[in-house]
């Protein structure tokens, strides 16, 4: 599955957002807003009102009449890591067959920030997980590497299981450049909030995508017993009470509130969503994660 064409041209407008002066040749270009200013050519990117008219590709714009800013290797060096949940959780849903996954939003938000991150030169690294962290993927620094995220995510199998606290003790043992985390999951399992502080305690930039399906806001209840299937073990519980399954149902806003919280107080960009039918692309790419603070 592909970007529309649309969403990208406008996601070539957009950053991954940082607040952290992070190592390497990217923080002087944040502080600057220098372009182009390297010897070596690499790519080129839209202009935007605020850069440099200096940098600007004028022979480009004899040509096709486009304000296009040049980009060299030496300025672009915002390390960007993805951590995608590939857990069985993110396949469970109960509604119309219509209705995107959470899976599938995960790959498609995965896809749409490293094609920012891509458009600026940064460095994109896959990282998928499940049971346990799977193989990351490293992208090539250019735009059509973009395909690459989606058939990596599409291929792998993980073994069973979510633990995204393992996910970030094992990611942080891994050689990596400190930059941007962007944590992409259904948190469905416990130990999201110790999982956030590591990755925040490895002096990063720590984003984080909550993932939900319908059926997980409101479940339609038919009958007075329920028999519930464990998305990720498969294990059944069976003859759950109506009013234990409402009970539980009734604790979730408050489970919600606490998540934001925990998010606000660390500084933490958070982006809260319902999977649709489809799910509008834009308003949760452009909107909510600009809104939010993962681009800018």
């Amino acid at each position: 599955m592909a970007l529309p064409s649309e969403l990208m041209a406008k996601l070539e407008l957009l950053r991954v957002a940082t607040r952290r002066v992070h190592s390497g040749r990217y923080a002087a270009r944040t502080r600057s807003r220098r372009l182009g200013a390297g010897i070596d050519f690499a790519d080129h990117r839209t202009y935007t009102p605020g850069d440099d008219l200096k940098y600007v590709d004028w022979t480009l714009y004899g040509r096709l009449e486009q304000l296009m800013i040049r980009l060299s290797e030496e300025e672009t060096e915002l390390p960007v890591h993805l951590l995608v949940d590939l857990s069985r959780s993110m396949e469970h849903g109960v509604g119309p067959d219509s209705a995107d996954t959470k899976s599938l939003v995960a790959r498609t938000s995965a896809a749409a920030l490293s094609y920012v991150a891509l458009s600026n030169l940064d460095q994109v690294t896959i990282w998928p997980f499940a049971g346990t962290l799977g193989p990351p993927l490293a992208l090539p620094r250019k735009r059509s590497s973009v395909i690459k995220v989606w058939d990596h995510l599409e291929s792998l199998e993980l073994p069973g299981g979510s633990d995204v606290l393992g996910a970030a003790k094992a990611w942080v043992q891994r050689p990596h450049q400190r930059g941007v985390v962007v944590l992409i999951s259904d948190l469905a399992m416990e130990g999201w909030d110790k999982a956030l502080e590591m990755l925040l305690h490895d002096r990063n930039d720590v984003g984080l995508v909550h993932l939900q399906a319908p059926s997980e806001v409101q479940l339609p209840l038919k009958g007075e017993r329920f028999d519930l299937v464990d998305a990720e073990s498969g294990e059944v519980l069976r003859g759950v009470t109506r009013a234990e399954v409402e009970a539980l149902r009734a604790e979730l806003p408050k489970a919600h509130v606490e998540l934001e919280r925990f998010c606000r107080r660390r500084g933490i960009a958070h982006v809260s969503t319902v999977t649709g039918e489809p799910t509008d692309l834009e308003h949760l790419v452009l909107t909510l994660f600009r809104g939010r603070g993962l681009l800018r």
